[in-house]
């Protein structure tokens, strides 16, 4: 089979032309059988065929050959390597186009050729097949551009949107650095001036400052007179954390701070500076779970005497950005909860919404409640939540004591707003 180049594949992996050249012997469908022999005179080729004649040939010039073939002059020359080629003949000059079907000459089309599963063509059917071809292959290549350009605009619209979901953070992330640049300079002053006494307090002086500054300062209040209110709103939650710990020593700390307040803050800087100076030092003295939970608390009490002022929501900001924290502001919700807590593990543990989340009377089922649901119940935020979720099924509402931070008094606001399914006690009572 290999004798007539059956299976052999030419450049385009194409099968090559069916015919047979051997050194006397050549068999191809169009030129028939012939005999050939071929030697070398006075640096001529001379070739004497049985369907051709005879041939004398020379190449003067790369790729250009001169030959009489049978008495007549023949003048053939190729030249080029890429898409386009230019023929030379005795009867002029021609651009021919080399592609997977063989060649298409553009000025002499009668001169083209075309080889299909190994058979080669020549003349006005090849210049037939090779117009199709090309014809096919240009509507080919304006499908690839197009869906090209199609992807090209999808993926600048995905682009675009993704930007303009993005540019309201990036546009607050640039006030917030802006803004810390300028506040650098009065952090600097009071670095100079309060750091070396802050850095002699223990743990719990420094957060009950943190409390103070961010509750009292932020509201324009004094620290003293907030100090004893504030003392009392910890004392009332009976829970355990940071903030526990630093209830004793919240006056001692106020006096500081107003001596503090009185001789050296000035301008609506000096706030914030002494909240950067304090929330710089806690990373160093707490742990990473213990940090976050300092802002969030601090927040929660805040929040006790209403919505934050202006001058709170940039504390918080400061205090986030100078202890190494990042606010994520949740969707749907004006507050926003400190980095430090595992957001994709509480997202994988969030219950799918029941269709019958409250009882009877319109209060929250805390057995069949959402994660969503159970964190408009005061004083449940998304770890509450996920605890909820997790110790399901409830029996009674005075369980959820057993969750840290839930006292008597929490118990009591909470009680007013959820309920436990009678299905849900009943099954549990049963098993």
């Amino acid at each position: 089979m290999g004798f007539f180049n059956i299976g052999k594949k030419d450049e385009y992996l194409k099968q090559r032309r069916i015919e047979h050249r051997g050194k006397h012997l050549r068999a191809s469908r169009t030129g028939g059988v012939a005999l050939r022999a071929q030697a070398k005179a006075l640096g001529a080729n001379v070739t004497a065929n049985t369907q051709q004649g005879l041939r004398v040939s020379t190449t003067p010039l790369k790729y250009t050959q001169i030959a009489l073939q049978n008495g007549r002059f023949v003048l053939r020359g190729r030249y080029g390597s890429g898409p386009l080629r230019l023929n030379l003949s005795k009867t002029g000059v021609s651009v021919s186009t080399r592609n997977r079907l063989g060649s298409f000459n553009w000025l002499k089309p009668n001169r083209s050729s075309a080889k299909i599963l190994g058979i080669q063509s020549r003349g006005k059917n090849a210049a037939v097949l090779q117009t199709v071809y090309m014809l096919v292959a240009a509507v080919g290549l304006l499908l690839r551009l197009l869906a090209g350009f199609l992807r090209l605009v999808g993926t600048a619209l995905a682009l675009g949107y993704r930007l303009k979901l993005a540019a309201p953070y990036a546009w607050r992330g640039l006030l917030r650095k802006y803004r810390n640049k300028r506040l650098a300079k009065e952090v600097a002053r009071h670095e100079a001036l309060l750091g070396p006494q802050l850095d002699t307090w223990k743990d719990e002086q420094l957060i009950a400052a943190a409390l103070l500054v961010l509750a009292a300062w932020g509201r324009g209040r004094g620290a003293v007179e907030a100090a004893s209110v504030l003392e009392r709103t910890i004392a009332e939650e009976e829970g355990k954390g940071p903030l526990h710990r630093s209830r004793a020593a919240l006056p001692d700390v106020a006096q500081n701070l107003e001596t503090y307040r009185a001789t050296e803050l000035s301008g609506s800087d000096g706030y914030p500076a002494a909240l950067a100076l304090i929330a710089r030092r806690l990373p160093r003295r707490l742990s990473e779970r213990e940090l976050p939970e300092v802002l969030l608390q601090a927040d929660e009490i805040a929040l006790r005497d209403g919505e934050r002022t202006v001058l709170q929501e940039r504390m918080l900001e400061v205090f986030a950005d100078f202890a190494g924290l990042q606010l994520l502001e949740e969707e749907g919700d004006k507050t926003e909860e400190a980095a430090g807590y595992d957001a994709e593990e509480e997202g994988t543990s969030e219950p799918e919404p029941a269709e019958d989340s409250h009882g009877a009377d319109g209060r929250i089922d805390l057995n069949t409640a959402s994660f969503e649901a159970l964190q408009s119940l005061p004083h449940i935020g998304p770890e509450r939540a996920k605890a909820i979720t997790e110790q399901r099924p409830w029996s009674s509402i005075d369980e959820l004591q057993q969750i840290d931070g839930i006292g008597p008094r929490r118990l009591e606001a909470i009680r007013e707003l959820a309920v436990v399914g009678e299905s849900k006690q009943k099954g549990n009572t049963e098993r």
